[in-house]
Parts: C-alpha cells; sequence; structure tokens
C-alpha cells in the first residue's frame, strides 16, 4: 500500500472533488439566489460562486482547483429562451420535456414570450412553487451537445428540493482540490475548507460545510492536540489524586504525577525526532504509555512509603527518608528499571 500512496503521490495530476453543502435554505426567493450565485449582474458580491471563484484564484492557499459547479447559475443559463434548445416542454403539457427531435409545432420554449423576460438582472427568474416545477423539469432535462447546461447528469443527485415547504432542504455545489502529495497536504487542504465554509457562512448567512472522502480520516487533525492535552492533563490529575489518596501523600503523589509527565515527554520527543505523527493511533498509545508508567512508579512510590522492616534495617548507615528510599530502589526498584526503559522504548517503536 505505501507503494500505491507514493505511486499516487508522485504520478496523479489530479485533486480529490470538494463539496461545499448547504442547508435549510430558502433558495426559491429572490434575495437567497443572489447570495449563491455568480454568473448575474446582481448576484452578491461575496455570494457562495464569487467567494469559491476567487479562492480558486490562489490555489496555494486555498487548494481549490477547479471553478465551481454552480447547479443555481447552470438552472437559470437553461431557462434562457435564447437558447431555444435547451428549455423546451410541451404545449398540452408542460410538465413533460419535449426531445431535441420533436417538432416546433408541440414544443415551446419555456421563457419564450414571458413577462417578466429572462435576464441576467435575475428580475425575471421564477420564484416559489415556479421554481420548484421549472427545477424538477430541469433535473429530469438529459445534458446533450445542444443543452450542455441541462441538469439530469450533473446534478440530479446534488440537489434535495422541500415541496412542502416551497424550499431546497440541501443541495452542493461541486469543486476540487489541487493534487494532494503528502500528508501535510491533505490536512491543510481539510483545513482550507473549513475556513472557506466559515467565511461563506459569515459573509452570506448561509450553514454551509465542506464535504470530500478524505476528510472523514483527516478530521480528527483539527481537533488532536486539544484532545491529546485534555486527556494526558485529564490522566495526570486522576494519578495525582488516586495516589495522594492510597499513598496517604500528596507530596508522593505529586512526586508519582510528575515522573509519568517525564515519560510522557520523553516518548513525544523520540516521536519528533522519529517522525511519528499525532494522531488518534498514537494517541491511544500515548494513554496507554501513562497507564504502563503509573504502575511502575506507583510500585517505588508505595514501597518507600510503606517500607519493610527488614529492607530499612539493611539500608545501614541510612536514616528516615533515606533509608526508605533505598529500600525502595532496592527491594523494588531492580524489577521495575528495565521494563520502564523498555517502555521508552517499545511504544515508539508500536507507532512506527
Amino acid at each position: 500500500m505505501i507503494g500505491y500512496f507514493n505511486d499516487l503521490y508522485d504520478y496523479l495530476d489530479v485533486g480529490p472533488p470538494v463539496y461545499f453543502v448547504t442547508k435549510d435554505y430558502n433558495i426559491t426567493s429572490r434575495e437567497e439566489q443572489q447570495s449563491l450565485c455568480g454568473r448575474f449582474s446582481t448576484c452578491d458580491t461575496f455570494s457562495l460562486s464569487n467567494v469559491l471563484e476567487q479562492e480558486r484564484k490562489r490555489p496555494e492557499i486555498s487548494y481549490i482547483a477547479e471553478p465551481v459547479a454552480s447547479w443555481i447559475d447552470d438552472f437559470f443559463l437553461w431557462l434562457n429562451p435564447s437558447l431555444d434548445r435547451c428549455c423546451r416542454v410541451k404545449k398540452k403539457n408542460p410538465s413533460e420535456l419535449c426531445d431535441e427531435f420533436e417538432s416546433d409545432h408541440v414544443c415551446k420554449v419555456c421563457f419564450k414570450n414571458r413577462d417578466p423576460a429572462w435576464n441576467i438582472t435575475l428580475d425575471g427568474m421564477p420564484e416559489g412553487d415556479e421554481f420548484l416545477g421549472y427545477l424538477d423539469t430541469w433535473l429530469q432535462a438529459p445534458t446533450g451537445e445542444e443543452c450542455p447546461v441541462a441538469g439530469k447528469a450533473a446534478y440530479s443527485h446534488a440537489i434535495v428540493p422541500d415541496h412542502n415547504h416551497k424550499t431546497i432542504k440541501a443541495s452542493h455545489f461541486r469543486t476540487s482540490h489541487t493534487p494532494l502529495r503528502s500528508q501535510k497536504d491533505f490536512i491543510d487542504a481539510y483545513a482550507s475548507a473549513r475556513r472557506i465554509s466559515q467565511v461563506l457562512s459569515q459573509k452570506s448567512g448561509l450553514e454551509v460545510f465542506p464535504y470530500s472522502k478524505f476528510y472523514i480520516f483527516f478530521d480528527q487533525y483539527s481537533s488532536i492536540v486539544g484532545l491529546t492535552e485534555a486527556l494526558l492533563l485529564a490522566a495526570l490529575a486522576c494519578i495525582f489524586l488516586v495516589s495522594s489518596i492510597l499513598l496517604g501523600s500528596a507530596q508522593t503523589g505529586l512526586v508519582v504525577s510528575a515522573t509519568v509527565l517525564m515519560i510522557v515527554v520523553d516518548i513525544l520527543g523520540i516521536m519528533a525526532l522519529w517522525g511519528v505523527s499525532l494522531n488518534a493511533v498514537s494517541l491511544v498509545n500515548l494513554v496507554i504509555c501513562v497507564g504502563i508508567g503509573v504502575e511502575f512508579c506507583s510500585h517505588i512510590a508505595r514501597a518507600f512509603m510503606f517500607p519493610s522492616r527488614s529492607a530499612v534495617d539493611r539500608a545501614r548507615g541510612f536514616r528516615g527518608k533515606d533509608a526508605r528510599a533505598l529500600s525502595a530502589l532496592v527491594q523494588v526498584g531492580g524489577s521495575v528499571s528495565s521494563p520502564l526503559f523498555l517502555l521508552l522504548i517499545y511504544i515508539p517503536l508500536d507507532l512506527i
């Protein structure tokens, strides 16, 4: 698999598709249409299509490579009566599409002779029930050489209309990332898509979120540092509390917690030197490292707090805490030091 992915990085010159999804937005009204479109004169400056187009012009930051496939722009262009081979319906049944071979005697162009007429200011575009009616027809229209902006091929699965509430429950605007050739590129591309979605939500009032296939895995990197800090700090706090209670000394509990913290710092340092990234797998191993570390450290701490009389008597020349420390190291330290050293080596090896 490593060779396969290396070949993808080296030779695949296209990036994965990315979808910017809008939810629960009443696109059947004119104001909301202007916050999405990009090819008409009255579209908002910071509309979704315009913002994505501007981001496309700086791919080194946005990781956006292709112009956005804006379904609302293509839908309104399809209604243009000057494209007389696009929106053609039966005269007797306007809900039924005409194919390109049917005669003009039985078919009519949708927006021909309409008042107000189709225009680039969006003034004559449909709203409400009329919008949804034309949208259903457009989503059934096959894309062809005569009409490349028809909706069936490109957008039949991109829009979820809600006729009961006269709105669009959800829709997506498709584009693609630049070629991503390393794990860092994937992480940065996901972070950039989240940033763009946040800008779109703030500027237009839309609820927008990005989606691409690889986001499911790389989503962890948006919160992995904070999650690691929270889990390790919570573990150290629990170690301090439990050790203080069971060993009968807050100072001893603090020493045990500090020792475990130093073990974790050592593991993180080795991970950095060996190029082991912080992710869900390595985080699990770090938590396991905390558990194993406290297991060994607590044995020495307990031997110090509750030494046997015979071990203290053998510590000749030492009195008080020095005698207890020596007895703890002699009695327990030997059996703990070797596994603890192996722990420092095993955990990073297990992550590679």
